[in-house]
């Protein structure tokens, strides 16, 4: 049994390397095309990586579409309760959640709001969910810039109440190289 401390760790640290690696890899090969095959691709990496040993001996679970109080969270990394999972219907037996990705996987004409709306909803969720909790956004953003015109997504003001708890992760075509870019920022 591994302590909650390097269980948040580990995943956390498995997460960015999805991100960086298996997700960039796979968008460069044309794998993914939208959000849901983004989703499926950082569900099954995420448990690739993880591997079910880890997953069964620390009783976490990967779900997608997973609700906290009537709103819907991309994928969740999520502790249960074993005992309880053999007699009641899964959902009721998460006694924890590890980490909230949000997914958007939007091409250059989508509105700024739509990437603008899930930033929001991450933030929300730190109020709901417990202190230890990690969030993360991964956007694919199929526009070009030049480099000095990137921006990230998170606020100076919102960078606040994010403050050790919210990786940004994202992607967009960067007009010198002609190429993705693949960046994370933890704030």
């Amino acid at each position: 049994m591994f302590c909650d401390s390097y269980v948040t760790q580990f995943v956390h640290s498995t997460i960015k390397k999805v991100w960086l690696e298996d997700i960039h890899r796979e968008y460069k090969k044309s794998f993914l095309l939208k959000e849901d095959t983004l989703k499926n691709s950082f569900y099954f990496n995420l448990r690739r990586r993880l591997g079910d040993d880890f997953l069964e001996e620390s009783n976490l679970r990967i779900f997608t579409e997973y609700f906290i109080d009537g709103e819907r969270i991309d994928l969740a990394v999520v502790k249960i309760d074993p005992i309880k999972a053999q007699n009641d219907y899964l959902g009721n037996c998460v006694t924890k959640v590890i980490s909230v990705i949000e997914m958007k996987y939007k091409g250059k004409y989508a509105r700024e709001a739509l990437f603008d709306a899930d930033v929001n909803k991450v933030l929300s969720y730190m109020d709901k969910l417990d202190g230890d909790t990690m969030f993360y956004i991964a956007f694919i953003r199929e526009i070009y810039f030049n480099s000095d015109e990137v921006t990230n997504w998170v606020t100076d003001e919102q960078k606040k109440k994010a403050k050790g708890k919210l990786t940004e992760m994202f992607s967009y075509g960067e007009i010198e190289s002609n190429d993705m870019i693949w960046h994370l920022i933890e704030h």
